[in-house]
């Protein structure tokens, strides 16, 4: 004979280990009742992690009633079974004030997790979302509450998910929500693929909050490309020559004019400064032409950023064309990747060969030119003139570069056809982060 199966097991907190009381640190949000905290509490914490987990339709099996029973059940067993625990409540089903304070705390838990992620149930067509606590909930309360209930990386994460997943543009196109917003990536892309919806004081909020994401991506791809694009020592961490040719004459006077000489009418010198000259290096020009279709918006943002990069490089000449069906050249905004990225129109067709001729009027120094050419090359009737063209610069000396990606991951979708015909034109054909590309540029302008 069979064992018979219980239609209703008990709940994964139902086994763990009833222990009367536990040491426990409080390095995390354990505590609740000092160092040591009755197995209740812990067994409570445990179990209402698992409901933030499985979502509110786990309710029956591990909603409050049950919390509050079981923690109920644990005193009944230290107080003896005669006494009465919670007040008036012969069933003791009034919480304790620690456990009554870790369930309210689950509760506005819960409602941030169900304001989001309830939408996946109407994504999929599983179930109808809302009507759970997090009913009447606002997207500023919710904003709040995610900022204040998780940590920063976890409420990173849920404000990814409310842009990209789940498409709250409430968080740009409200100016008080874009100023409270987490500044990421994320939200930048959403700003970008909003803008047009903004005007007035959300569009100026939207400039505030792209200036800040974007001068933290500047930083740190400056951090990660300077070594690369300028050599491996800063031209200031290795002492100057001491040589007559390198003295710095305007220092060491002004340095020294503690010690002039009022009888003799002459200038002592104690100490003699010398300095760095600048290094002449012939001219290059750099050229990126990125593609401002929607599929390349990863790549849009750090193409604006590293040309700005580049046109900071002493005796190098940075030009900015961003195109799809149009050709903008944004060359007069290099310095200023905020005002690119704002001013730049997501979306549109492909057409590349516009752009290639328009950049190749710029050219004024082949074998001195850099063309950086970003895309993921899907093109239609126009791929054998444009790999005429390339063909045709790379003739001229131009040092060609085609990008399938240029961001984070390098890991892009692109027509792999085009990319290898293209190569074969002796360009430099890749995916590439950043710091790969600076790697690349350095060593040809060294």
């Amino acid at each position: 004979m069979s064992d018979s199966v219980d239609p209703n097991p008990p709940p994964p907190w139902a086994e763990l280990p009833a222990l009367r009381y536990a040491a426990t640190s409080d390095g995390g949000r354990g505590g609740l009742g000092g160092s040591e905290r009755p197995a209740a509490d812990q067994q409570v914490e445990q179990a209402m992690r698992w409901r933030l987990v499985l979502g509110r339709y786990a309710g029956d099996r591990l909603g409050q009633q049950r919390l509050k029973s079981f923690y109920a059940a644990d005193d009944d067993d230290q107080h003896g079974e005669g006494e009465q625990v919670g007040g008036d409540d012969p069933m003791g089903e009034a919480p304790a004030p620690d456990l009554a304070e870790l369930l309210a705390e689950g509760e506005r838990l819960d409602g941030a997790l169900e304001y989001i992620y309830d939408r996946e149930y109407a994504r999929r067509a599983h179930r109808t979302a809302g009507g759970g606590r997090s009913a009447g909930l606002s997207v500023p309360a919710w904003l709040n509450d995610v900022r204040d209930l998780f940590p920063a990386e976890a409420a990173h994460v849920m404000q990814h998910d409310a842009l990209r997943r789940y498409g709250m543009t409430e968080l740009v196109t409200d100016p008080e929500l874009l100023r409270q917003a987490e500044p990421s990536e994320a939200l930048l892309k959403a700003i970008l693929q909003f803008k047009h919806m903004m005007t007035g004081e959300v569009l100026e909020a939207a400039r505030e909050v792209v200036g800040g994401i974007v001068d933290g991506i500047s930083e740190r791809l400056l951090d990660q490309t300077r070594a690369a694009l300028t050599g491996g020592q800063e031209p200031l961490m290795t002492p100057p020559a001491r040589t007559f040719r390198n003295t710095d004459w305007k220092k060491t006077i002004l340095r020294n004019l503690k010690h002039y000489d009022h009888e003799r009418a002459r200038l002592l010198a104690d100490t003699i400064f010398y300095k760095h000259r600048t290094k002449r290096r012939s001219p290059w020009t750099v050229i990126v032409a990125v593609d401002q279709s929607g599929s390349m918006m990863d790549s849009l943002i750090h193409s604006a950023v590293m040309a700005a990069i580049f046109a900071a490089l002493p005796s190098v000449t940075a030009h900015l064309v961003l195109w799809d069906t149009r050709v903008v050249d944004v060359s007069d905004m290099v310095d200023d990747p905020m005002a690119v990225l704002m001013s730049c129109q997501l979306g549109g067709g492909t057409e590349m060969y516009p752009a290639m001729q328009y950049c190749a009027g710029l050219i004024r120094e082949p074998d001195k030119t850099i063309f950086v050419l970003i895309s993921d090359w899907y093109i239609w009737g126009e791929a054998d003139r444009c790999l005429a063209l390339a063909h045709e610069l790379t003739e001229a000396g131009v040092r060609g570069v085609g990008l399938c990606a240029l961001d984070a991951d390098a890991r892009p979708v692109h027509d792999q056809k085009f990319a290898r015909e293209l190569a074969g034109c002796g360009w430099f054909v890749a995916s590439l982060t950043p710091k790969r590309l600076a790697e690349h540029i350095g060593k040809i302008i060294a």
